[in-house]
């Protein structure tokens, strides 16, 4: 006679010790990690799209960890500016800050503001450059927001003088 709880028993003793370890979760964390990490050096090779690709692939796996999504969605931006696709650069940095808007670092609004200027969209990037001053960026990073600031401010002023003229 079979005990079939036994046998039941052993079968699922023997799929449980078959389970490749390359599936388990912490393999399935590393390989997401290596894909940002990826990008990340992707973007120092000046291979943006190839970093999209990695960015994009590790981007579902982080679902739960807003930290890691908002350092994806900014690398993302990061690349998309590099490409010169500053509305989608946009997208990225804005879907970034959504995720918790009070803790917006200046470096993102920064960047923010760059692509804006870089769309002539000079009132926006005045706004990104006037909220980054105070948001941790170094001296050295408020200089430079400061300066883009009075430029974009100059840039403005000739579009507004010509549009009057029209």
């Amino acid at each position: 006679e079979v005990d079939l709880a036994k046998a039941a028993l052993d079968a699922a003793q023997t799929v449980a010790n078959n389970v490749p370890q390359s599936t388990t979760s912490n393999a399935i964390a590393n390989q997401d990690v290596t894909w940002f990490n990826q990008g990340v050096q992707l973007i120092d090779d000046k291979k943006y799209k190839e970093a999209l690709s990695c960015f994009d692939r590790a981007l579902p796996a982080f679902a739960g960890d807003d930290a890691m999504i908002i350092r994806i969605l900014n690398n993302r931006g990061n690349a998309y500016y590099f490409l010169e696709e500053y509305p989608k650069c946009v997208e990225s940095y804005h879907q970034a800050m959504l995720i918790r808007p009070t803790e917006v670092r200046g470096e993102t609004l920064y960047n923010m503001g760059t692509a804006y200027a870089e769309m002539e969209r000079y009132k926006d990037a005045i706004k990104c450059f006037e909220q980054a001053i105070p948001r941790g960026l170094a001296d050295e990073a408020k200089r430079r927001a400061k300066d883009q600031i009075r430029r974009c401010n100059i840039l403005q002023k000739a579009v507004d003088k010509k549009r009057k003229k029209r």
